[in-house]
């Protein structure tokens, strides 16, 4: 894993398009409007957020990733956030898609790996990810990485039918 470039663009930007048709086959309406898209990309690479996960010399995920507080987990509804004792300092993670070519490889997993070890070596211990509530096979991957689900978050998706998204939270204790 590392973070994404500018070069990287027009894979991320393919891989995502990909994730919006399996999405879509899946009878899944997240991601069936313009977003995201390559303005979406270059504003994660912008404020260093965007990360790629590789595999040789090709980009096999992509995952948009930051610490601090995120505006769109500050009202959280059907419950709350468990208290990891920072509650503004958390890492989240957003927009994790696989390439098409690498699905079923169980690399996912390895990308959330990934991703928490870097944020926890920056010395994050809380961290929080979203998605659809008909979007099982992430479900899956993001409980079994160990997140507990803990109520949802209303997305700002414009022109999107469904916005609910179910919120989840990992807290690693020292």
């Amino acid at each position: 894993m590392r973070r994404a470039q500018a070069r990287d663009v027009s894979e991320i930007v393919a891989i995502l398009q990909t994730a919006k048709g399996y999405l879509k086959e899946q009878g899944i309406d997240q991601w069936q409007s313009d977003y995201p898209n390559e303005a979406t990309v270059q504003a994660d690479l912008d404020a260093q957020q965007g990360f790629v996960l590789v595999v040789g010399d090709e980009v096999a995920g992509y995952a948009a990733a930051f610490e601090g507080e995120d505006p769109l987990y500050t009202d959280i509804k059907d419950g709350s956030w468990a208290d990891s004792g920072h509650p503004h300092d958390y890492a989240s993670l957003h927009r994790v898609a696989m390439s098409d070519k690498f699905r079923g490889q169980r690399l996912t997993p390895r990308f959330f790996t990934a991703l928490i070890s870097f944020f926890y070596a920056r010395g994050a211990r809380d961290f929080r990810i979203d998605t659809h509530p008909g979007n099982m096979p992430m479900q899956k991957v993001i409980a079994n990485n160990g997140f507990e689900k803990r109520g949802s978050v209303d997305m700002l998706e414009a022109d999107h039918i469904s916005t609910k998204r179910f919120a989840y939270q990992l807290i690693i204790n020292d």
